[in-house]
């Protein structure tokens, strides 16, 4: 017997009590919606951190002194976007929503909301004499921002009543590989007092291996529609 299957055993056993009692569920649909409007907020929030050059300067120098803004607005947008992707394929293996899966997904949206602050103390101080704190503080904040997958499929694991019956037998795997995020921005915040510019640099580089669609947090299990 795997890792896996006693869960999915839990799970079906489960269903029976989940069934007797629908008004303690909610449907994941509303928590998906009022979740949106929170991610598209925090990432539009992101760009006005980014000053445009003035009447009186040349463009390219302008945009050229806020290439540190830039370039922690890129990483932040795409994180941001990641976790909304994210986001949704885990919410899509949920069959149902309950109390304690509301609260964790308000901590998310609270730290998904507070990403614009570290992005903006990042890229004023990259250049800085406190670029170190300025990257560890991005940095701790997308762990973060990140950890809260890792807390979502650790109660998916421990209620799989919650998820479909077709995305139970992969919870587990789904909770090994939300840890990535987490150590992975916990590593860029190690790295922060060698290389503020290397932390933002590794902070990148998961970027781009989540968006290979490695390691994702929350990978997509094909559901049937009458599943």
């Amino acid at each position: 017997m795997t890792e896996d299957q006693p869960e999915a055993m839990a799970g079906e056993h489960a269903d029976e009590q989940a069934e007797a009692h629908p008004k303690e569920h909610i449907a994941p649909g509303r928590l998906q919606a009022f979740s949106d409007g929170v991610v598209a907020i925090a990432a539009t929030l992101l760009i006005l951190e980014v000053k445009a050059p003035a009447s009186d300067e040349p463009v390219w120098a302008g945009l050229r002194h806020e290439w540190g803004a830039l370039a922690a607005y890129a990483v932040s947008f795409v994180i941001i976007g990641l976790a909304w992707i994210h986001h949704h394929n885990l919410f899509h293996q949920v069959r149902r929503v309950d109390r304690t899966l509301l609260l964790l997904n308000l901590g998310m949206l609270a730290t998904i909301a507070f990403l614009p602050l570290p992005t903006a103390t990042l890229g004023n101080h990259l250049r800085g004499h406190d670029a170190t704190a300025a990257a560890v503080f991005y940095s701790l904040s997308m762990a973060a921002a990140s950890g809260w997958f890792t807390l979502f499929w650790q109660h998916l694991c421990r209620h799989p009543e919650l998820l479909h019956p077709a995305a139970r037998g992969q919870s587990a795997a789904a909770r090994r590989q939300s840890l990535l995020g987490p150590v992975g921005y916990l590593a860029a915040a190690l790295v922060a007092p060698a290389s503020p510019l290397g932390s933002l640099g590794l902070s990148a580089l998961l970027v781009l291996y989540f968006l290979a669609g490695r390691g994702a947090p929350a990978g997509r299990v094909r559901i049937r529609s009458g599943g």
